[in-house]
């Protein structure tokens, strides 16, 4: 089958990135023609008119839970209901209700535009289970890579929910092979702590990892060669993340040159994600039911991932996108709100914003070649839109067409009315 999409503005993803009209050829889902379209390329091919629509690359979310909706609950405070929810995660009966609670999140991820997708720690493997469904052909998904539970040490951020426990450097190491046995495609840790784990105002990011149990985990990875992103909320966290060997850094904070230089030199990253950070900083509390240390926290750590972003660029780091859903208003289908909360609060151009979340993020992922910007060669991971995004990033808000690796995708996310009142109203204000 091979599809030509005409007359389209083609956006295509790469740092430097301007609008132009041009035809795209999609044949046995790669894209083998992007230019004025001769009889060669219009032979036997189905023709789609898109004038008047911007075709751009899929959006890529590199951090997302996908457990969660991004309602607000007390549940996700701790106490005696969490702990009954996640004792049910552990039978039978709920590894069917997580399964289809992530079924549902990754169809809303590719409904919104989302073609590619990094799960960071999720419950019982079922992130792993439906990525192995999506990559059978059994279930329609973005391409999908996860690490399936976290790993992290006593009294850690995910100790008791979504990660493994250990303390030993031996037994931190152990939970690689068991990560890597269970078909993780990468490592999650959590060097800090997180904003609901924090006891006191302005210490969200505290330090739970040291430099050895980091290392011991790194360091078996990457014999493994696999990757280490890491949760990692303060500067402490970041000394120990960075010279630790991780290779993607979640979240952030400032951090120096010589930290700078040895990231850089591994070739690593930065993931930001301010769509959890800023609502629970903004939003009342009484809409949020976050307690007044949360939401000062919540503060602290939105500056810090901002800062740390401008440090990368200004040591040469890649950095990304990643919506961390699952969290309170972090909604499973607002990957475009994490580029519009980057290009408002760091002062990036929405040109630098959408590069961050589709070819800045492939190459982070090591998939450049084969997506993230419209380019010959590359899977056929498109969006069409009605309006331009490079002029106003809600143009993403609601995709005309979703398409991956050449095939339109039939559906429409499912909105929740009450996350997206909030979140506009708090987003009018930026």
């Amino acid at each position: 089958m091979k599809t030509i999409y005409l007359n389209a503005t083609v956006i295509d993803g790469t740092e430097n990135m301007e609008e132009k009209i041009a035809d795209i050829v999609v044949e046995d889902g790669k894209i083998s023609f992007i230019g004025k379209a001769e009889k060669k390329e219009l032979h036997g091919a189905k023709r789609i008119d898109c004038t008047g629509k911007f075709i751009m690359p899929g959006l890529i979310n590199m951090h997302a839970h996908l457990f969660g909706t991004g309602k607000p609950s007390k549940i996700l405070g701790g106490g005696g209901l969490q702990k009954l929810v996640i004792d049910f995660t552990h039978t039978k009966p709920g590894h069917k209700v997580l399964d289809a609670l992530v079924t549902s999140a990754v169809k809303n991820e590719l409904y919104s535009g989302v073609t590619t997708l990094r799960s960071v720690g999720d419950f019982e493997e079922s992130d792993l289970r439906v990525r192995d469904k999506i990559r059978a052909g059994k279930l329609e998904g973005p391409r999908m890579f996860s690490s399936g539970a976290a790993i992290t040490v006593p009294t850690g951020h995910g100790d008791g929910t979504f990660a493994d426990v250990a303390e030993d450097p031996k037994d931190l190491a152990a939970l690689v092979d068991k990560r890597k046995e269970a078909g993780a495609d990468f490592i999650k840790i959590c060097v800090t702590g997180g904003v609901m784990d924090a006891k006191e105002k302005g210490s969200p990011g505290e330090l739970k990892m040291n430099l050895e149990q980091t290392k011991a985990v790194c360091d078996r990875a990457h014999e493994y060669g696999m990757i280490v992103a890491s949760h990692t909320e303060s500067p402490a966290g970041m000394e120990v993340a960075i010279l630790g060997g991780v290779d993607t850094v979640e979240h952030s904070a400032a951090f120096s040159p010589e930290l700078g230089k040895v990231l850089k030199d591994r070739n690593g990253a930065l993931i930001i994600t301010c769509s959890p950070a800023l609502p629970l900083a903004r939003i009342s509390p009484e809409i949020t039911k976050l307690n007044d240390i949360c939401v000062y926290n919540s503060e602290v750590v939105m500056d810090g991932m901002i800062e740390g972003s401008r440090c990368a660029k200004k040591y040469g780091i890649q950095v990304g996108l990643g919506t961390d859903a699952s969290c309170p208003f972090a909604a499973q289908y607002n990957m475009w709100r994490e580029l519009f909360y980057y290009h408002k609060l760091a002062g990036v151009s929405t040109r630098e914003a959408v590069y961050s979340a589709t070819l800045s993020n492939a190459r982070i992922l090591g998939v450049d070649d084969i997506t993230g910007s419209i380019e010959v060669g590359k899977f056929a991971d498109m969006l069409i839109l009605d309006n331009n995004p490079l002029n106003d990033l809600t143009a993403l808000k609601d995709v005309n067409t979703v398409i991956l690796e050449g095939k339109a995708v039939n559906g429409k996310p499912k909105k929740d009315p009450f996350i997206e009142e909030h979140l506009d109203e708090m987003s009018a204000a930026l």
